[in-house]
């Protein structure tokens, strides 16, 4: 789709932004997908099994791999390398690779790899390492367009566990949460690198930014380590910002802010919970609202929860104390139910249908309703890992800790 026909969809769906991405077809070109959210609105195919489709030896790292243009884009690190690699989505084979040197080291003996997820759009590909280094390639070539250190520029924290935020691409902008002592969010020109506008300084934390369109206006949704935080996207002005943080000093918000109609949602672990905010504008803090704030609801630790309708599913508790899978009423916080511990994973929704990928790399399909948790497969299909996943024209992309798949269904036949 052109860049002028999506700028046209986006003004005439006016406050329906997220529809517009929807209309892009077969694509997973960043973080949370094509609409930002974990969701998508297709029909899954009718099937009692996955196939592995083709497979590749993939270095350290949580980076979750990305699909535009029928390719796979991945970051990893094998040694004192880092690498973007370019896979052809039908067959996996190697298109390009670009490599640079990583001096990162986990403070808390975790991997040493990224764990940003990159983003593609307009034939570039950016990617943040834990260092907090940009890289900028042509997504066709692998040729590098040009690099930024948000540690030197900005003061960028390596906070716990190394800088995490992935990029988000929107229009001639990418935004990034540097979270540093000269800048909370920044914005840089796609095409050059150049800095566009910082935002008032705000600790860095794990969660990425999203973004928010109300009334034709785009604002930049981001999850500080201080709470919740509203940006103008043409320059970093402060629209609105709340409170929402854990007393506990060792502790991370990395759930991504999940904007729903007319609302943002919220959730983190360390004794902070779950959040809801209305919106009818984000002109004035005024008309930005909390809804309700509880404690043992949903707190994520850094799963991203998925919706669909009134009713959200995510994964509620400390990963290394054992999260629990629940659906969760949306208006009011109240649990519909939970499911047998399975430990912490993914969500992706697809229509009535939500995949997930568990940190033991179990595939479980499973109904997108309130009324039960109802298993439609089952599916052991990699190792051990914490990386999300990726779905592109009915193809699963996911990677552990040692491979990169991509999985297709046992069937082509469509519901």
């Amino acid at each position: 789709m052109s860049n002028f026909l999506m700028r046209f969809i986006s003004i005439f769906l006016g406050t329906n932004f997220f529809l517009l991405f929807t209309l892009m077809g077969n694509s997973w070109p960043n973080w949370l997908g094509p609409n930002f959210n974990g969701s998508i609105e297709e029909v899954l195919p009718d099937v009692e099994n996955l196939q592995m489709e083709w497979q590749k030896n993939v270095g350290e790292g949580w980076a979750a791999p990305v699909v535009s243009d029928e390719t796979v884009f991945l970051h990893d690190r094998s040694g004192a390398l880092e690498s973007l690699t370019a896979y052809e989505l039908s067959g996996g084979q190697e298109k390009w690779r670009y490599s640079f040197e990583s001096n990162y080291r986990d403070d808390f003996g975790m991997e040493n790899g990224p764990r940003s997820t990159p983003a593609v759009a307009q034939g570039i590909l950016l990617s943040h390492n834990p260092e907090g280094k940009i890289h900028a390639l042509n997504s066709k070539t692998g040729k590098l367009i040009w690099t930024r250190d948000l540690q030197l520029d900005f003061g960028s924290s390596k906070g716990f566990f190394g800088r995490c935020s992935s990029p988000l691409i929107l229009g001639g902008k990418v935004f990034f949460d540097a979270g540093g002592k000269k800048a909370g969010v920044i914005a840089l020109e796609l095409n050059t690198g150049k800095t566009l506008w910082k935002s008032t300084s705000y600790g860095n934390d794990y969660a990425s930014v999203v973004p928010l369109r109300t009334n034709n206006t785009l604002s930049i949704v981001a999850f500080m380590r201080e709470g919740l935080v509203v940006l103008d996207a043409n320059n970093g002005r402060e629209l609105f910002f709340e409170r929402f943080q854990s007393p506990i000093n060792a502790s991370v918000n990395a759930a991504t802010p999940l904007i729903l109609n007319n609302g943002i949602f919220l959730s983190s672990c360390y004794e902070v919970g779950a959040g809801y905010w209305s919106f009818s504008s984000v002109k004035s803090a005024k008309n930005i609202m909390n809804l309700w704030r509880k404690k043992g609801v949903l707190d994520c630790h850094y799963s991203t929860p998925v919706q669909k309708g009134d009713f959200l599913f995510g994964f509620h508790g400390r990963q290394e104390r054992g999260s629990l899978l629940r659906c969760i009423r949306l208006s009011d916080g109240e649990v519909m139910w939970t499911a047998p511990a399975m430990g912490t994973g993914h969500l992706i929704r697809i229509g009535d249908q939500i995949l997930c990928l568990t940190e033991g790399g179990e595939l479980i399909l499973f109904k997108a309703k309130s009324r039960g948790f109802e298993i439609e497969l089952r599916q052991q299909v990699l190792g051990a890992g914490r990386s999300h996943f990726a779905y592109s024209d009915g193809k699963i992309l996911a990677r552990d800790k040692r491979r990169l798949v991509c999985l297709k269904w046992g069937n082509g036949n469509n519901r």
